[in-house]
This record gives structure tokens, sequence and C-alpha cells, in this order.
């Protein structure tokens, strides 16, 4: 389980320019100049639409919801707080018994590694209270591992995220 998440840490601190591919959203990433983009660019720009689907899925119909349809079956899952989640159905009880509210997040970069199996997103992320202007509960940042399916689909493999202090 360690090794999964220091792996995944050292994937999108480590420079990953370096294996080509990536799709951003504002002024995250390096840019990639029209002309030069690869078929990896595309890839990253259906791994960012992915992590979108699932961004709009868990704002829409919850977060357990949401994991259900964008995570994988041995996805490893490190939250705010340090503790390590391992296996979808880990995530799920651990969702399910959390208080309520609702988890929202903005993609904001993804890369996507050749030959094109493996890539990351990372984004900031909120959790508000039920209800329409619900009270910001928490906040921070996220990096996503995901794994290409074989049905061409993404999945979640390790999620890790940062707390940060409410303004």
């Amino acid at each position: 389980m360690r090794k999964a998440a220091i792996a995944a840490l050292a994937l999108a601190l480590g420079g990953c320019g370096l294996f080509g591919g990536g799709s951003e959203s504002g002024d995250a990433g390096p840019a990639v100049p029209r002309g030069e983009r690869s078929a990896l660019d595309g890839e990253a720009d259906q791994l960012l639409a992915a992590d979108r689907a699932f961004a709009q899925r868990s704002a829409e119909r919850g977060a357990l919801e949401a994991h259900r349809a964008f995570y994988d079956e041995k996805g490893l899952r490190i939250a705010a707080s340090g503790e390590p989640l391992q296996g979808l159905e880990a995530i799920r009880e651990q969702l399910s018994a959390s208080p309520a509210r609702v988890l929202t997040w903005q993609p904001r970069y993804a890369e996507v590694f050749a030959p094109g199996k493996w890539g990351w997103t990372w984004g900031e992320w909120q959790a508000h209270e039920p209800g329409a202007g619900g009270r910001r509960l928490a906040q921070g940042r996220y990096m996503n591992l995901w794994k290409k399916q074989p049905d061409g689909s993404w999945k979640v493999r390790s999620d890790l995220s940062s707390a940060e202090a409410l303004p």
C-alpha cells in the first residue's frame, strides 16, 4: 500500500513532463504548443475529461456513487488525514460512514505516460455542508493516478489528498 502511494507521489513530483502528453486547464502544467500535439496529448484530454466526469458525478449524485463508477477495485485512497484505504469496498465503507457532506473538485491538469495505459490528474477539492449555499467544511488539493481499462475507460487507482486551511 505504501509503495503505491510513494510511486504515485513520485510520478507527480518527479518531472513528469519528461514522459510527454499533458492536457491542461487554466495555468497549471506545461503548455504544449499547437501543432506539436501527440497521441498522448489526446489521451491526456480524455483523461482530464474522465476526471471532470468523476467530479460531476460526485456533485450530482454524491461521492459514494461517483467512486462506484470511477474507482478501480484495487484502488488506494490516502485521505487528507493520512488514513490509507485499500480497495473499493473499504473506500465505500468509509464514504458511507462519513458525515453528510458534498464533495466537489476541479480537475486542473492531466498527463498520460507512454504507451498510454497510466496517467495522472491534479486539482483542488472542497467539502461543503449539504444544501444550497452549504458552508465549506474542508478544502485541499489532490493527485489521482489513473489506469486505462481494457474497454478504454479510465479508473482511479490511487488518490492522494492534502488539506489546506479554510479562508
